[in-house]
């Protein structure tokens, strides 16, 4: 996973702040800041829930 810069990790941040809303458009890198931004939030947390489900689809289909 390359790092993003500081601008888009800030855009990141406040697209994904809301647990109660999925994540409009996923890539990789974006799904794992997701993780680690809301790693820990429970299972109502639809931002970690769906970034979960892309990262794994990913893998399933490698």
């Amino acid at each position: 996973m390359n790092v993003p810069h500081s601008d888009l990790r800030e855009l990141w941040l406040v697209q994904s702040r809301d647990c109660a809303t999925e994540p409009q458009v996923l890539d990789y890198d974006k799904a794992r800041f997701i993780l680690s931004v809301h790693a820990g939030h429970g299972s109502g947390c639809r931002q970690y829930l769906a970034a979960s489900a892309y990262c794994f689809r990913r893998a399933v289909d490698k």
